[in-house]
């Protein structure tokens, strides 16, 4: 579930059925994500990352964003908004050099850390400030798929399982 469970994380207040997960299409279950309305602008996010150099080559091979979903660009539901649970986030600017100051979704390697990082970011309503609703970690491995483990963030969520399609 994404949600809040802390005072000032109120951003994404938790429903029925709200929630990260990534589900089986061939396998439906009742816990699979409800997504909310979230802004109109907005598209809902299916926990999908992609990896684009051209847009952002400062993220360098390692590094995958729900952003970068071939096709996506500036304007109402053109991608560079995103709904889930019952929060959003936005590019900022629309402008793919700028995914680090805004709301993002990633994954990638840290090498100073030499550890994967999975962060999962929201808008603020009102104010659109940042804010963090869950950041994970996987230790070492050349591969970013498998378990994280929460460091922080709103989500109480244990942990998250990121697999390949």
């Amino acid at each position: 579930m994404v949600g809040a469970a802390k005072p000032g994380c109120d951003i994404l207040k938790p429903h029925w059925n709200s929630g990260l997960k990534w589900p089986d299409k061939n396998n439906p279950r009742p816990d699979d994500p409800f997504w909310g309305g979230g802004v109109r602008a907005g598209l809902k996010w299916d926990g999908t990352f992609y990896r684009d150099q051209t847009r952002y080559p400062a993220g360098g091979q390692f590094f995958w964003s729900a952003y970068f979903k071939p096709g996506t660009g500036p304007g109402n539901k053109l991608g560079y908004w995103y709904n889930f649970g019952s929060g959003w986030s936005h590019l900022a600017n629309d402008d793919c050099t700028q995914i680090l100051t805004g709301a993002s979704q990633r994954l990638a390697w840290n090498m100073g850390a030499g550890r994967w990082e999975l962060v999962i970011e929201a808008n603020m309503f009102v104010t659109n400030a940042v804010v963090n609703v869950w950041t994970g970690i996987k230790q070492a491995g050349n591969d970013p798929t498998g378990q994280y483990t929460r460091v922080t963030g709103c989500d109480p969520v244990a942990t998250l399982n990121v697999g390949a399609i």
